[in-house]
């Protein structure tokens, strides 16, 4: 069976019962039993590095639909098991997924093609077209571009606000109230900044304390609600009150 076919059956598979593309949290990902085992070292070592740098994996996973562990853990991988393990050591929030319905035997058998295809046990070695990969890389720039951009206002601001305190001491013995005012409106912004931020990031977060969290935000908590609901109404709530 030459590449061309093998896409072929894969897409045969894949296709029938495909239901998104996106990203989902990676304590929702279950590695089966069979797929943990210990990565290579310079394996282990490239996607650590990419994952620290990107945030992310940027190759999507396979994965399917499953009531077989926790309540939690609503996919599992099929494809990319690697990757998956190495972010939970990392402790990366989310992991770019392609989901599918299959079965123990269409799940085997695309693993299988996947494999022959590739020769590899991971999506590593799937590299994009020269047109592809100058594209990614485009955007991958415009992005850290437009990072390094809100670094730059974000220190400015800090330099300015340090400048302003400094400037608040030294005038302090002339304008007393004004200043002591300002400063005590800083050290209540800064202390509900601290306030506000979590000790650890959310999806750590046991679903009580979550549920806690949701409740000082204002957001409508039902028993229904898994972890994954919470989550997302705190970043939906989050992104409500900054817009």
């Amino acid at each position: 069976m030459n590449s061309a076919e093998r896409r072929d059956r894969i897409v045969e598979y894949l296709r029938i019962k495909s239901i998104s593309h996106g990203q989902v949290y990676t304590f929702q990902i279950a590695v089966p039993e069979s797929e943990v085992s210990e990565v290579p070292f310079e394996k282990r070592e490239y996607l650590s590095n990419s994952l620290i740098q990107q945030g992310t994996n940027l190759i999507p996973l396979i994965v399917r639909r499953t009531e077989a562990y926790s309540e939690e853990e609503e996919y599992e991988v099929v494809y990319g098991a690697d990757w998956c393990l190495v972010a939970k050591e990392l402790d990366i929030e989310k992991l770019w997924v392609w989901v599918f319905d299959m079965t123990d035997e269409q799940a085997a058998a695309a693993k299988e093609e996947m494999q022959q295809l590739l020769g590899f046990s991971d999506p590593i070695v799937v590299l994009p077209s020269v047109s592809e990969d100058t594209e990614s890389t485009q955007r991958i720039l415009k992005q850290l571009n437009k990072l390094v951009l809100e670094v730059e206002t974000l220190n400015k601001k800090i330099e300015q606000v340090t400048t302003s305190v400094k400037k608040l001491e030294e005038s302090r013995s002339k304008q007393t109230n004004i200043d002591i005012e300002l400063v005590q409106q800083f050290t209540e912004a800064v202390k509900k900044i601290i306030e506000e931020v979590p000790s650890k990031p959310l999806y750590s977060m046991k679903k009580d304390q979550l549920q806690e969290i949701a409740r000082k935000k204002g957001v409508k908590i039902t028993t229904r609600m898994t972890k994954t609901d919470i989550l997302n109404a705190i970043e939906k709530a989050d992104k409500n009150h900054v817009g």
